[in-house]
């Protein structure tokens, strides 16, 4: 359901001539605030219909947000409908504990977890992701490699077919909701941009519109050549959800 959000701003009514009688209003004050005038707004109201939803406040005198939000002091949203503010901004990981396997020389191994994203009254989102370090041994030295795809068409910020499974290394995919546009079909693998060398975290998945549950599936995929040494790899991927305001 569509939302759509009006915001009238300050009204005011001249009079010319003289009143009869003085108008007054009273000061509204204490030790921890002053109130200026009588009253926020004039108006405000909202209704649902089949195809959209409307809110509105009318003749705020003073908008802005005063105080500091999620402090524990105070926070007045004042003219405007802060109310979708507060909503809860959700991310969720349904697998945290990914197992690829055990490895074979010439085979492509992989797995797969569930991304899911709620924006509520957040403008939006962006989720980036990372890894610490290259799949490295349980020795720290001995590691397998981030993937170059086929022909060496992909890196961290531009995916690239990879299908061929006599090409080893690393990767990932990510397909749909909101997904990277690099991300054209399952065959299109990256790398995850590499904290050990300082590489910058990328954008898998973003959009700029309110969301419920949009869901991204990440498939993780590796392959190993004659030249890697047996034993346990392992590595951790860090996915940075950012609300948009």
């Amino acid at each position: 359901m569509k939302k759509w959000l009006i915001v009238l701003g300050p009204l005011f009514i001249f009079l010319a001539g003289r009143l009869a009688n003085p108008v007054l209003a009273d000061r509204l004050d204490s030790e921890s605030y002053i109130i200026q005038f009588g009253n926020f707004n004039i108006g405000s109201g909202g209704g649902d219909t089949a195809n959209y939803g409307l809110t509105y406040t009318i003749g705020q005198t003073a908008p802005g947000p005063f105080g500091a939000y999620g402090s524990s002091n105070y926070f007045v949203g004042s003219g405007f409908q802060y109310i979708y503010q507060i909503q809860t901004f959700g991310f969720s990981i349904d697998n945290t504990a990914i197992d690829l396997g055990e490895l074979t020389v010439g085979v492509h191994n992989s797995a797969s977890n569930k991304l899911t994203i709620t924006t509520k009254g957040a403008g939006g989102y962006t989720i980036y992701a990372y890894e610490q370090n290259p799949l490295t041994h349980s020795n720290g030295t001995n590691t397998i490699s981030d993937t170059l795809c086929d022909g060496g068409t992909c890196n961290q910020a531009i995916a690239g077919v990879w299908t061929n499974q006599n090409i080893p290394g690393f990767g990932f995919n990510v397909v749909g909701d909101d997904v990277a546009a690099d991300f054209l079909d399952s065959t299109y693998f990256r790398q995850f941009a590499d904290d050990s060398t300082a590489e910058d975290m990328q954008v898998i998945m973003s959009n700029v519109n309110i969301v419920t549950s949009s869901q991204g599936t990440v498939t993780y995929k590796v392959g190993i050549d004659g030249s890697v040494a047996a034993g346990n790899y392992q590595t951790g991927v860090v996915y940075v959800a950012v609300p948009g305001y």
